[in-house]
């Protein structure tokens, strides 16, 4: 969902509106949805006041929403058409009740409870006047739709400079959504070291043993090669919006895709090949609770990264493409661990060779995607073996081994205005 979310909702809803009901009301559907969603995640995950919440909710700022406090739910509607609710857990956030009760999603496992581990030690010395300025240039927006909410950087694992905008703090948890795809990537890495799966085996999907999407290998899968037909389109009802906000089971929408192409003949990014990683995981595991379980063991809590909630869907696996929140100093923890190879405090959590793989070129990409990190290979100024988990309105977590640095930037910019390679370039030459 990085650089291909529709801004046209509003636009495209009226539209369907003035052609009639019957069209119109799957817009709307997608609308009370999102806004259901992303309202629930921000006031009980993100703990942001309702009022500062309704900024995120600007595309679709005409649907009406409900908070429940007590029952940590929120609902939305269009003046009572297609409501929407997402229901609230601890350890577990906010899912959208397609197709569940809420008392089958309470039944389902949660995730456990993370034991508290030091954080990251406040910056040991001044920041110098060149990154303050290009930090206080990451915040800077005379237009209104920059909207830069935390930076976060590392240099040789150490918290040099941080900044955060009025109403977030070190302590607010924000959504990657995209940045959440190489989290799955690295849950596959964690399935890869455990031997439980291998990147070139045909994807372990019982549903393709039966046609040409047999041949399709996690390799593929990793690298958005699939083949697959997906339509990543979010101005409007699709594949994409339908496997977010109405399917009970997201890797489903993509899972009954049919193949247009064989492995590795085209590229096309698809959120939709994310979640279909995520269902190979699940199905690896006997029990949905050891499954919840893994990434809090594995990864998270190996980080320290305990402010992550990494949302699920109604049928209880995880949203692996797009909901997963955290602070700013966690997602540097992630991109830390990437840096190191995949080595944290002497313990190997990724297979070897992992990082350099998730960090090579995928062919027909045009320079710019490995396997679920993006990259920026056709700018020669921009340093050449950076890799980026990336997500909608400019979330950025930027590895420059060269450097030595992970850069994280969290925000809601409308309409391109976070310019991701300008950004890092800017720090990068503060630190020089």
């Amino acid at each position: 969902m990085k650089r291909f979310w529709g801004y046209g909702l509003l636009g495209l809803l009226v539209v369907g509106l003035a052609t009639g009901l019957s069209i119109g009301l799957p817009y709307v559907a997608i609308a009370t949805a999102y806004a259901a969603k992303t309202t629930c995640s921000g006031v009980f995950v993100s703990k942001r006041p309702l009022e500062s919440v309704k900024a995120d909710l600007y595309a679709v700022d005409f649907v009406g929403v409900s908070v429940d406090e007590a029952a940590q739910r929120v609902t939305s509607s269009l003046y009572g058409l297609m409501p929407a609710t997402a229901k609230y857990r601890p350890r577990m956030g906010c899912t959208l009740l397609n197709q569940t009760s809420e008392a089958e999603l309470s039944a389902q496992p949660v995730a456990p409870v993370m034991t508290a581990m030091p954080d990251l030690e406040p910056p040991a010395k001044p920041v110098s006047s060149a990154l303050t300025a290009a930090l206080e240039a990451s915040f800077a927006d005379a237009t209104g739709k920059l909207n830069t909410r935390a930076v976060v950087i590392l240099e040789d694992g150490k918290l040099i400079a941080e900044r955060y905008a009025d109403g977030f703090s070190v302590n607010t948890p924000l959504l990657g959504w995209s940045m959440t795809k190489s989290v799955t990537g690295a849950m596959i890495g964690l399935m890869v070291l455990d031997k439980k799966l291998r990147l070139t085996q045909p994807a372990p999907i019982s549903e393709w043993q039966n046609d040409l999407r047999r041949e399709i290998t996690l390799d593929a899968l990793m690298r958005m090669s699939s083949g697959l037909a997906f339509v990543e389109d979010y101005g409007a009802p699709s594949d994409a919006t339908r496997m977010l906000f109405g399917a009970k089971n997201a890797a489903s929408v993509a899972i009954a895709a049919p193949a247009t192409a064989k492995p590795f003949e085209i590229w096309s990014y698809s959120s939709g090949t994310t979640n279909i990683l995520q269902a190979i995981i699940r199905r690896q595991f006997v029990s949905a609770s050891e499954y919840i379980a893994y990434p809090y063991q594995r990864l998270f809590g190996k980080l320290g990264m305990t402010s992550a909630v990494l949302e699920s869907d109604a049928s209880g696996v995880f949203v692996g493409s797009s909901f997963m929140y955290a602070t700013a100093r966690d997602w540097a923890k992630f991109g830390q661990l990437y840096l190191q190879d995949g080595v944290w405090q002497g313990q190997r959590l990724l297979p070897e060779g992992w990082v350099r793989y998730s960090s090579m070129l995928t062919p027909k990409s045009d320079g710019v995607y490995a396997a679920q990190f993006w990259l920026e290979r056709n700018d020669r100024s921009f340093p050449q073996d950076a890799f980026m988990a990336e997500g909608f309105e400019g979330q950025n977590v930027t590895v420059i081994p060269s450097k030595k640095l992970v850069i994280v930037r969290l925000g809601l910019s409308r309409s391109g205005a976070f310019d991701d390679i300008a950004f890092v370039k800017r720090i990068v030459k503060a630190l020089e």
